[in-house]
């Protein structure tokens, strides 16, 4: 088989009262020697940050770093002298570099923040840590890919430090789309971020990932409205 389904439920999770985590692939105590990653793709977790809790200043190297707010606002400092708040809809990227320390906060005191940390090798060591941020809000993501991070900051996506790109769309219940051919010696992960759809014969539902290795052609079929993210990256660091 070309391609490999994990489902939702065989994600690792960590509960710390104030954070409650999923994990797609080995991180912190949750360890599966078989979900190691995925290419240059280490980290898609999944966060919950109870009001006023937060991550308190830490350091990371050589790391390309993008979180994307799904709900509430998260405030980010570092020793870069970057200081924001994100808010739903909105993508922070944090190229890590030879090295930065951070800290990342809900920003309110009466509301969750919920988020999805996305961790990619970059394609280079060292160099100066970098940081933006980026509203998406304005773009119409209905039925079409919306490109969020790339290696040239194509359609209005974040640059990053990775022939790497992530991708998104909001598709209607009984539409299709196409996956991208991915390039060079590319691999594709598909995550359903909310709702059912149907590809290749398989269903998958809210948090199930597809992994696609090969060069096929493949189309999505919406069971229901749903909310998909995609990951193109280098199958070898």
């Amino acid at each position: 088989m070309s391609y490999k389904i994990h489902r939702s439920s065989q994600r690792g999770s960590a509960e710390h009262g104030w954070l409650h985590s999923r994990f797609s692939f080995t991180f912190a105590e949750y360890y599966d020697p078989e979900r190691m990653g995925f290419g240059t793709l280490r980290v898609i977790n999944d966060d919950i940050i109870e009001a006023g809790e937060g991550f308190p200043m830490h350091p990371h190297q050589e790391m390309e770093i993008i979180t994307i707010i799904t709900k509430g606002n998260l405030e980010h400092r570092d020793s870069q002298g970057n200081h924001g708040v994100i808010k739903a809809g909105e993508i922070q990227y944090m190229s890590a570099g030879s090295g930065v320390h951070h800290s990342e906060f809900n920003a309110s005191q009466n509301e969750r923040v919920e988020l999805f940390q996305i961790w990619i090798y970059p394609n280079q060591k060292g160099g100066e840590p970098l940081y933006d941020q980026r509203d998406f809000n304005h773009l119409e993501q209905t039925n079409h890919w919306v490109v969020l991070a790339s290696p040239d900051a194509r359609e209005h996506s974040i640059k990053i430090r990775q022939n790497a790109f992530i991708s998104t769309t909001k598709l209607q219940s009984n539409t299709s789309i196409k996956l991208p051919t991915p390039h060079n010696d590319n691999g594709l992960l598909l995550f359903v971020i909310e709702g059912s759809i149907e590809i290749d014969s398989e269903i998958l539902n809210k948090r199930d990932e597809l992994q696609i290795t090969n060069k096929e052609s493949y189309s999505v079929k919406a069971l229901t409205d749903v909310h998909l993210m995609l990951f193109e990256v280098p199958m070898h660091r």
